[in-house]
């Protein structure tokens, strides 16, 4: 009688290993993109200006390519099988970037790296999500999506300690083909670790796409992570160069973003288990949107090498932070038939903004410095407000909720 909870158990725990993984994966090209493509970029010859075009181009494309393809993988209820495909682009794409020169084809390849790029977040997370609820439903022992999240961030830890030396050791040109061996072998991790999510019965299940019940809150919250998220466009596409340009050597620029991803990790990693989870996901999105405030009010400073470290350690908040609460709070509102299009729906959204404020960024960081981050405090300071009105709907939704819990169960009470 004890042995199909301990094999169910396991099961569960070996799945849970498995999803780590993929999430792992997936991110692990950026711990390697983050730091040095704009760099690499610039050794191509490309200026601030041409740096800040190529950049914003990606967000847009990705925008189309991941509701196209995370719309799809809902409806057949597949998400694996497209996520490797994707995957594999990656890295195609990025090996054509690294015969490419010129400004106009390193921009289309770039779009070409952007539109392989874009849906594998949102089909990564449909697929947690998806067993998270079969595993509820199930009455199985619960799936922490921060948990399982939290692996993709530590990938790109790892990856960006080990990005510093080996850029230091090989050519800037060569960065480009690093990319692409991250993104073959990544491709082949996420391969690994699908094995076994199928999608028996859910092309059937999922023809019939009921409304959302509360598309204003949805709205909103997306829109208040948008704004807070898409605040980072600065220091992702100018940060590296400013560090650089101010003395920092490849390994300080390695390691402040290092910074930055232990502080992230460490977010994921305790959100579910000591914050609260799902359970304080307004919460999250507050605290986010009040670190990236305070982190960008910082860097506008022009801080030395320990004010950087300690602005970077502000991205558990204003990155991590923001991409839990969203991320539990979508998933519940839209629905077991959009796991991935909700999900995708907040990096479309995102996404866009990024495209905005990287464009922008060019200009700004050309003409301002580092007072450039002054328009980035005042885009997350926008976020915020938001977020404390998403904190008041969803204090009110809770409210509502306990109260029909509290009067089903009355009568009952009443009779017994």
């Amino acid at each position: 009688m004890t042995k199909l909870p301990s094999a169910e158990t396991a099961a569960g725990r070996h799945a849970e290993l498995r999803l780590s993984l993929l999430q792992a994966s997936i991110y692990a090209i950026v711990g390697v993109q983050l730091p040095f493509f704009s760099i690499w970029l610039s050794a191509r010859g490309l200026d601030a200006f041409e740096i800040a075009a190529v950049l914003a181009v990606q967000p847009v494309i990705r925008i189309g390519s991941m509701l196209l393809a995370s719309r799809r993988a809902d409806r057949r209820g597949d998400h694996g099988a497209l996520l490797v495909g994707c995957m594999a682009a990656v890295a195609a794409a990025y090996a054509v970037m690294g015969l490419s020169s010129g400004f106009f084809a390193l921009l289309v390849a770039g779009a070409m790296v952007a539109l392989a790029q874009g849906p594998l977040a949102p089909l990564a997370d449909g697929v947690t999500f998806g067993e998270a609820r079969r595993r509820r439903e199930a009455g199985l022992p619960q799936l922490h999506y921060s948990w399982v999240r939290g692996w993709g961030s530590m990938s790109i830890l790892v990856f960006l300690a080990a990005s510093g030396p080996v850029a230091s050791a090989i050519a800037v040109e060569d960065i480009v083909w690093l990319l692409t061996a991250v993104g073959a072998f990544a491709c082949l991790a996420c391969m690994g670790s699908l094995i076994g999510f199928g999608s028996s019965g859910a092309r059937e299940e999922r023809q019939s796409v009921g409304r959302i019940a509360r598309p204003e809150l949805v709205a909103l919250v997306i829109v208040a992570a948008a704004l807070v998220q898409s605040s980072h466009s600065m220091v992702n596409t100018f940060g590296a160069l400013h560090w650089k340009e101010q003395g920092h050597s490849d390994t300080f620029v390695s390691f402040a973003w290092v910074a930055a991803l232990a502080t992230e990790v460490v977010a994921y990693l305790m959100a579910a288990r000591w914050f609260g989870g799902e359970s304080k996901a307004s919460a999250f999105l507050l605290v986010g949107a009040i670190g990236a405030v305070l982190r960008w009010l910082l860097m506008s400073a022009d801080p030395g090498p320990y004010g950087i470290f300690f602005a970077q350690a502000l991205h558990g908040a204003s990155c991590a932070a923001v991409q839990i609460g969203p991320a539990y709070l979508l998933a519940e509102l839209g629905g077991k038939e959009r796991l991935a299009q909700s999900q995708a729906w907040l990096a479309a959204a995102i996404a866009g903004g990024n495209s905005l404020l990287t464009f922008l960024s060019g200009p700004l960081y050309a003409q301002a410095g580092e007072r450039a981050y002054l328009a980035m405090a005042a885009v997350a300071f926008l976020g915020l407000l938001l977020s404390f009105a998403v904190a008041h709907l969803c204090a009110g939704r809770h409210a509502r909720t306990e109260a029909a819990r509290n009067a089903h169960a009355e009568p009952e009470h009443s009779r017994a």
